[in-house]
């Protein structure tokens, strides 16, 4: 089973007292912003890796379509 943390969450577990709080709170913005960056890219291929096996499985005859 996979521990899956939130990048802001492991970013919170690490010592950041050499840090502001404004530094603190942008390292957390911006690794969020890179989780839902990469996200929304695997969201993208996903869909389209369906869409590319539906066009393949219409574009394919089947057997029984030629009995």
């Amino acid at each position: 089973m996979k521990n899956n943390q939130s990048i802001a969450e492991l970013l919170k577990n690490v010592n950041t007292s050499y840090l502001t709080d404004a530094e603190k709170y942008e390292a957390i913005a911006r690794a969020e912003r890179a989780e839902y960056i990469v996200a929304s890219i695997a969201s993208a291929i996903k869909a389209v890796k369906n869409l590319a096996m539906k066009v393949k499985s219409a574009l394919v005859s089947s057997p029984a379509q030629h009995a």
